[in-house]
């Protein structure tokens, strides 16, 4: 048998291993649509999509790239946003709503461009910087309209919770609201998280869910976003990272993942919370994911899809629970890896997101964007 046929055959049972149920028994739920490897040098990390156009940062080199996905079998990188930083970490990245703006929030080593990078992608092929609003440490950011105007929500180490009024016209960023405290409360993506509800079915007003690495759950009223208002808060003693809320009727169900920056002794797992009464928010249960707690073992994005919840693991790969917490899926990537990725000698999935009936998942060991079909 020839190498290059060998190699084939191995890929091959390794993608047939990558969608075999886990250990729990829980049965396969996803089927590979296509995928695109992004990067041969370095992995990726936070991806958002809009339309037929995704987004996702080659993390360790700073650099977001835009990929064709009106054909989920073969998606394509259309053009690359690079600022020449050379000492890249990390970073979040979302949409406008119109499509035309991509807003990424810049992480690096020595603070050489760490901030706000306002990004024209109306030419997917040829991305511009409109504006840059400096900022210092490690990020999480948010858009969404309301009382007719458009905002962005960033989490900053030093500066704490930064409201933005956008000027969709020009790409401008204007702050008008700081909640200072407590400084160095985010550590990185993986030790924060956003969730904008425009308008809640209890209340009738727009939420933004907000945990940090420092300060548990705190659940903000962004009827005037220059002035938000706290509209109930969880456990102020303890790091939560990325956070998705599921609303039924008058019951709020908020998925809060445990953080790994500032404590890496937490074991990685999903807490979720009863807050249909904001003043009385309580833990329901906890979904444990069967990992240690290391270094390399941190979930690191989540997405709701119907009445799953998806969770992004970094070594065990995707992984689906329905709502009373029982697994229901799995699939990882097969790799290959790349050795200068960062993580070496396996997949590490980072980020998930849902859209257009696909799921969407990144690798930062293989530089590698996958889509899934999710199968119910």
């Amino acid at each position: 048998m020839s190498p290059a046929r060998r190699v084939a055959l191995f890929l091959s049972a390794l993608t047939l291993l990558a969608v075999l149920p886990a250990s729990s028994g829980a049965k396969t739920s996803f089927k590979v649509s296509g995928r695109s490897v992004v990067s041969e040098s370095a992995g990726l990390g936070r991806l958002e999509v809009a339309g037929d156009t995704a987004a996702v940062l080659q993390r360790d080199e700073g650099i977001v790239a835009l990929l064709d996905v009106s054909d989920p079998s073969k998606p394509k990188v259309l053009g690359r946003y690079d600022d020449g930083a050379e000492d890249s970490f990390d970073g979040d990245l979302v949409f406008s709503k119109d499509g035309k703006w991509l807003i990424y929030a810049r992480q690096t080593h020595q603070f050489s461009k760490d901030g706000i990078h306002v990004i024209d992608v109306s030419d997917p092929k040829s991305p511009q910087l409109a504006s840059y609003a400096p900022g210092g440490g490690a990020y999480r950011i948010e858009y969404f309209e309301q009382a007719g105007a458009e905002w962005v929500v960033l989490l900053d180490a030093i500066t704490g919770m930064v409201v933005y009024r956008f000027e969709s016209t020009t790409g401008q960023l204007v702050p008008v609201h700081v909640d200072a405290l407590p400084a160095l409360k985010v550590g990185g993506p993986a030790s924060a998280g956003l969730y904008f509800e425009p308008k809640d079915k209890g209340t009738g007003a727009p939420l933004l869910y907000v945990t940090t690495g420092k300060t548990g759950l705190q659940v903000y009223d962004f009827t005037d976003p220059t002035s938000p208002n706290i509209a109930g808060r969880w456990r102020d003693e303890i790091g939560l990272a990325e956070v998705e809320v599921r609303t039924e009727g008058k019951t709020r169900t908020v998925y809060a993942a445990t953080e790994y920056w500032f404590n890496k002794q937490l074991v990685p797992e999903v807490i979720e919370i009863d807050a249909s009464n904001l003043s009385k928010m309580k833990e329901v249960r906890r979904i444990s994911l069967g990992a240690p707690a290391d270094e390399a073992s941190r979930i690191q994005g989540m997405a709701l899809v119907g009445s799953e919840l998806l969770v992004a693991h970094s070594t065990l790969g995707l992984r689906s629970f329905d709502a009373k917490g029982k697994a229901t899926g799995a699939w990882a990537s097969p790799g290959p890896q790349h050795e200068a990725a960062g993580v070496q000698g396996r997949p590490y999935t980072f980020d998930v997101e849902v859209a257009g009936g696909q799921v969407y998942t990144s690798d930062a060991s293989s530089g590698t964007l996958t889509i899934l079909r999710h199968l119910p």
